[in-house]
This record gives C-alpha cells, structure tokens and sequence, in this order.
C-alpha cells in the first residue's frame, strides 16, 4: 500500500516560515502505520518546511492521502483533497478545524478523523488492509464518513493516558521530504491543558485533563537524536514543576543540553503565585539544560483583557516574569492578543510600549481570531460579529471579527503600524552592534573556523540582498556546533528582530491582505444589537459576511 501525508502550508505570508518545522500529528501516524504494516511505501510532504512542494506525480499514484489541517490552512487542504479525489484517491482528513467541522469537511473528503486520531487511525488502517466491509467502518473510533445520503459520527476514542503516550512510536520525521533542512527537533511531553482560555480550541481538541510521557520516554527520544537545538511542542511545557524539573536534570546529568525553546505560562517560574516568590530552583536548570528563549502567552497588559480570555494571571505575573527569566540569560517572546471587548487603539499602543520598556526581545501582537470549538467562536457568531468565512485570513494579522470598541480598520492598521514600531528597521543592527561589544572574545573565537570564514562574505551578501535563508544555510553548513550556539546566543534576536519586520511587510504588500484591508475600510463601529425597549430603528449588531 502507498500513503502520501500532505501539511499544507498557509496562503501568502507567516510567521511561522522561520521555524521550518511540521506539527508532529502527520509524522506520528506515519509512524505508527510503519510499526503494524512496515512495508508500506510512505512519504509525508509537509509545506511549512523550507522549499517543499507536494510532488503530485508521486501523490496520484497513492491508494490513500491524508492530510491535517488549522483552520488557516483548511481551504487549501480541500482544494488538495479534490485533486485526489478527482483521480479517484479516498482522502482521510484530520486537526483541529475539521474535528469541530465534520459536516463541512465532508463535503469535500471521504472521511474526517476527530480529536487526537492516532486509535482510530490504526483501526482504519486495519480495515484498508481488511476486506473493506462498509460495515466496518462504523467500529472506527473518532470517524466520520457519509453512509446512504447520512453523516455518520463514530463515537469518540478515549482519550490517551499518560502510559499510552509512553507506547507510542516517536514521530516518524524522517519520512518528511526536506526533514535534513529541519535544524530544530519537534518533541511534545504533555497533551491537552489545565486552562481554558475563551479563544483557544487546545482543550476541546485535547481535554482539559493532563496527560504526559514519563521523563525516560522523553530522555530515549533525545538520545536517539542528540539534536542541537530542541522546541518542546507542549501548549503549556512547564504545569508539573517536579517533572519538569527532573526532566531538566536527566538532560544536564546525561549532557543532553540543546539550545532549547518552549511555551510556558508567565506564572510558571514562581513558587507561588500570589507572593510571586521566584522558583529559582526551576530558573537555573532551565539555563543549565539549555534553555534560549521562551515563548509566553502574555495576551493581555491590563487585567481586564486578561479576565475576559479568561487567562487566570495577574498583570504582576507578567512584568516580573520578563525580568527573572532575563537575570538567568533566558530570552522571552512575549504573545499577545489585541481585540478584547474592552481594548481600544489606545490599548494597542500601549502594548508595544509596554513589551519595549520591559524588554521583550521578540514579539508577537495577533488579532482575536474566532476559532471553531471555542466558546468564543460561539459568543462571535451568535452576535453577528464574525466578518468573513474565508478562512485563510484566519491567522491572527487579519481582522476578522467586529471589536467593540474600535473599528475592524482601527484594529488592523494599529496592530500593524505598531508591530512595524517594535520591528523597527534600526533595531537590529543597534541590538547586533552592542551583542558584539558584549562578546567580543567569543566572536573573535569564530575567526579560527576557516571554513565558516571563507564563506562568510557570501553569506553576507546573501543577506544583503535579501536572501536569509540562502545565507543562514551558508552559516549552518560552516560553523561548527559550539559557533552555531555563539551565534544564536548572541545575534538570535537581532536576526528575529529583522525577520520580522520582514515578514511584517510581506504580510501588507500580499494582494490578499490589501482587499481585505479594502473591505474592513468601509464598515463601521460596532452597534449594540437592538432590544425590545430600543428605539426603532436601531442599526443591527449583524454585519454583512464579506467575500
């Protein structure tokens, strides 16, 4: 049997080109078809990794494709499965937006695989390789499918334990096309999340029960890598402190230390969180087991943004958390969320002003965005605030709902021109210019690796002529391990810092942004719907849904 795994990637500009990594759902199901039929012929095209494309001469002669989604990339996923199906090709199709979406999705696929999927898929697998009585189907867990005109929604597996992660196959990454491009290794510890943010679908997707590997299982999957450079994919790395710990000290015991990064809550690195007594316990192995940069849900610079995601977090938590995580040389990537009900241009402003005088080094300020699943996607539609159905721009750099305190054009020219403040053009050369003062003995030890030195005026003008990529693969390629880290450890975030502003201005020279910055133009600010004492005539909270 063939199976071809596609990602798709997301229309125009993202944020997330740097990163060059797939998500990890894709990778483990292919592994788990290798470990119960290893001869099947595999091969998972994930776009998001650097100059792939789906080869379609090799994914039509498939017997079956399946491809995984966000809700960003949904549109284009069918536009895939359409391709296959057209050849005759039956198409599985799984992640977060299709869970929620099933009738949608099948429309367009032959079948919908809900929530975490990897039981059902073995069992679907089972039949492929059965004799394919429709009958069959019906036992799979977590499966839609269309029977006589009728959609049939299998009842949901139970949900994975901590012991069950354990059995698990580690993801296969090696069956991705480009996976020697991937310079970081993707592992996950944890699925689903404790909290319940208004606009996140984590926990309807994952439950919000906590489930983890055990720390050898993570330990025997660096092993077998001894990567250098580790992002944890855990929506909350850091929830079981002693875990976590003894995670940490395993890496430093066995010198497992990569350049690592992970998403943790602000409160994360506190003893307690009403005293704000710092964990420095937790701080120094977190340093010492390779900890670079960190990326934190801030969401919020007022408390009452924060009460309305439903955060659970005290401003406190932020401020002081940037200056702890900086004593111990950790770099922090604050996240942000701007078109809260009580956020205005004002609160926009003041949130780039706030992430430069605390000193976030890098930053990430997205729109609201209505997700399916969520309670907020739910409160967006029953008000007639949902703006459009396209769900490309559904990627937090478009406006996408009406905010209650600003116009949809407000929202989305502040978030910009601020974004654009913080990616200032002279940032990155000041921020590189005074890393370099700072570490001066370290960069003169780059100067006695020949080879890196022979190529760097080409990776310099590489660069000057606006091809990052090409010149960061020159430096990869050149340095050793130990120049490699000197240089993220000193000049990451003045290469983030350009690339993002970068990205920024990709993003507002795309056409597809341009139209719908065009369309959000004209509509006004936000009405209260009318209630039966309102006067006649009161404008309607609904909104015309734009092309």
């Amino acid at each position: 049997m063939k199976i071809r795994y596609i990602e798709p990637k997301p229309r125009g500009a993202t944020i997330y080109e740097i990163a060059n990594l797939p998500k990890l759902g894709l990778p483990l199901l292919a592994a788990i078809t290798r470990e119960k039929y290893p001869e099947t012929d595999q091969r998972i095209y994930c776009e998001l990794i650097r100059n792939v494309e789906v080869d379609w001469d090799d994914v039509l002669t498939a017997d079956l494709v399946c491809i995984s989604t966000t809700t960003n990339t949904t549109l284009e996923g069918y536009r895939y499965a359409a391709r296959c199906r057209a050849a005759g090709i039956p198409v599985l199709f799984g992640g977060s937006h299709v869970t929620f979406m099933a009738s949608e999705a099948l429309q367009h696929v032959d079948y919908v695989i809900r929530r975490e999927g990897h039981v059902g898929f073995a069992q679907f697998l089972d039949w492929l390789h059965g004799d394919r009585d429709p009958d069959g189907l019906h036992e799979i867990l977590g499966l839609s499918f269309m029977a006589h005109g009728a959609q049939v929604d299998n009842p949901e597996a139970p949900m994975a334990s901590g012991d069950d992660l354990d059995a698990l196959p580690f993801p296969a990454l090696d069956l991705l096309v480009g996976h020697e491009r991937m310079v970081t290794h993707p592992i996950m510890m944890k699925w689903g999340c404790p909290y319940d943010c208004s606009f996140c679908s984590v926990i309807k997707m994952f439950g919000r029960k906590l489930r983890t590997r055990s720390v050898e299982n993570m330990m025997e999957e660096l092993r077998g890598v001894n990567p250098e450079r580790v992002f944890f994919y855990d929506d909350i790395f850091i929830v079981d402190k002693k875990q976590a710990k003894s995670l940490f000290h395993a890496m430093i015991d066995e010198g497992i230390t990569p350049q690592w990064t992970a998403q943790i809550r602000a409160d994360s690195i506190y003893t307690s969180k009403q005293t704000l007594e710092p964990d420095h316990e937790l701080l120094a192995l977190m340093r010492d087991s390779g900890c670079y940069m960190v990326y934190i849900g801030f969401e919020s610079i007022t408390q009452e943004g924060l009460d309305a995601y439903n955060k659970k977090q005290k401003v406190e938590h932020i401020t002081t958390s940037i200056k702890l995580l900086h004593d111990y040389g950790i770099r922090v990537h604050g996240m942000f969320v701007i078109g809260a009900d009580t956020d205005t241009p004002d609160t926009v402003r003041a949130t780039v002003d706030f992430a430069i005088e605390h000193g976030v080094d890098t930053l990430q300020m997205m729109m609201l965005t209505t997700l399916p699943g969520t309670a907020f996607d739910t409160q967006m539609r029953a008000e007639g605030r949902v703006l459009t159905d396209d769900y490309s721009l559904y990627d937090g750099h478009h406006c996408i709902i009406q905010p209650k305190l600003m116009t949809p054009y407000q929202l989305q020219m502040e978030t910009w021109k601020n974004m654009l403040r913080f990616y200032s053009k002279k940032t990155p050369w000041e921020l590189g210019k005074k890393e370099v003062r700072a570490n001066i003995w370290k960069f003169l030890r780059l100067l006695t690796e020949w080879k890196f030195m022979r190529n760097l005026p080409k990776a310099i003008r590489l660069w000057l002529t606006n091809r990052p990529s090409e010149s960061y693969k020159v430096i990869r390629t050149t340095l050793s391990r130990r120049g490699m880290r000197t240089i993220y450890e000193t000049l990451g975030v003045a290469i983030f810092r350009a690339y993002g502003r970068k990205q920024l201005l990709k993003f507002t020279d795309q056409p597809e942004s341009m139209v719908h910055l065009d369309q959000i133009r004209r509509l006004p600010a936000w009405t209260p719907p009318a209630t039966p004492d309102a006067p006649q005539g009161q404008e309607s909270a609904s909104l015309t849904v734009l092309a």
